[in-house]
């Protein structure tokens, strides 16, 4: 018999990664990013929907290096636009759009309700993949 491939809800979820509103400055996130230790945040709509993540490269990349007043632009002028995965999905699939993305999180939501879970990282996604491969190979030189 195949081993099943776990699925999202099967890792580690990182809920510490607080929905920040779309409408904050660059500058209250860059300081929260600082205050919490993170690298990433989720950011919510003025609707309560989850629209994206903004990373510290993204405020490198589209506020610092062009000399803009990070106080001055929002996080919605600079996030990545992302979909959110359900807790259902396969750790294979959840791989390929991080890396499809390029991004090193992405938002995990109860496919249910879109209640937001909190966010997979790549490298959780990786560890479980090893992990299955281990398991999976044992188990054939177990036959």
């Amino acid at each position: 018999m195949q081993k099943k491939l776990p699925l999202v809800s099967e890792l580690p979820i990182h809920d510490e990664y607080e929905a920040v509103n779309e409408t904050m400055s660059v500058l209250e996130a860059a300081k929260l990013m600082k205050t919490r230790d993170i690298t990433d945040l989720v950011v919510i709509s003025e609707e309560h929907k989850l629209s994206g993540i903004v990373m510290e490269s993204d405020i490198i990349r589209k506020v610092i290096a062009v000399e803009e007043d990070p106080s001055q632009v929002t996080i919605k002028q600079i996030m990545e636009k992302t979909d959110p995965l359900s807790e259902e999905t396969d750790v294979m699939t959840a791989t390929q759009t991080l890396i499809d993305r390029k991004v090193p999180i992405i938002p995990i939501v109860q496919k249910n309700d879109q209640k937001l879970l909190g966010v997979l990282t790549i490298n959780d996604c990786l560890l479980a993949l090893k992990e299955f491969e281990l398991s999976a190979s044992k188990a054939i030189e177990e036959k």
